[in-house]
């Protein structure tokens, strides 16, 4: 899959040095109950909080991630932080893991769906959903 234009442009405009600038900020939020949220967190290291600084702020945040830098958040929990121990960490990894198990089955039956949709499938029999999350 191939990245938009737009999102292209976004990242091509990020200030030079953002991912240190995101980190330098986030030392002073360790541990989940310091969080800062990505709203916050965008206005302070860029000086203004709207779709495209946003969307700079998690990509750098990825990018720290991806270096590393155990930069954590919670589904459900608006912010994001350091880790403040390895529990904290192994819990957050947790959590993404089961997202990436949800996501996959989401891309699997979205593959071998039939299209267009056959006449036979209805609102009514449709599967419901029972859980929010699956183990």
């Amino acid at each position: 899959m191939s990245r938009t234009t737009t999102y292209e442009e976004i990242l091509a405009t990020m200030p030079e040095g953002i991912e240190a600038t995101i980190l330098a900020i986030l030392r002073n939020h360790v541990g989940s109950e310091n969080a800062i949220t990505l709203q916050a967190l965008t206005a302070q290291a860029l000086g203004d909080c709207n779709t495209t600084t946003e969307r700079q702020t998690r990509e750098a945040i990825e990018r720290l991630r991806r270096k590393g830098v155990a930069v954590l958040s919670e589904s459900g929990k608006s912010g994001r932080w350091l880790a403040k121990d390895q529990a904290e960490k192994d819990a957050c990894v947790a959590e993404m893991m089961g997202r990436s198990r949800n996501l996959m089955k989401t891309i699997e039956s979205l593959a071998a769906a039939q299209v267009p949709v056959p006449a036979q499938i209805t609102e009514t029999n449709q599967p419901q959903q029972t859980r929010l999350w699956e183990d």
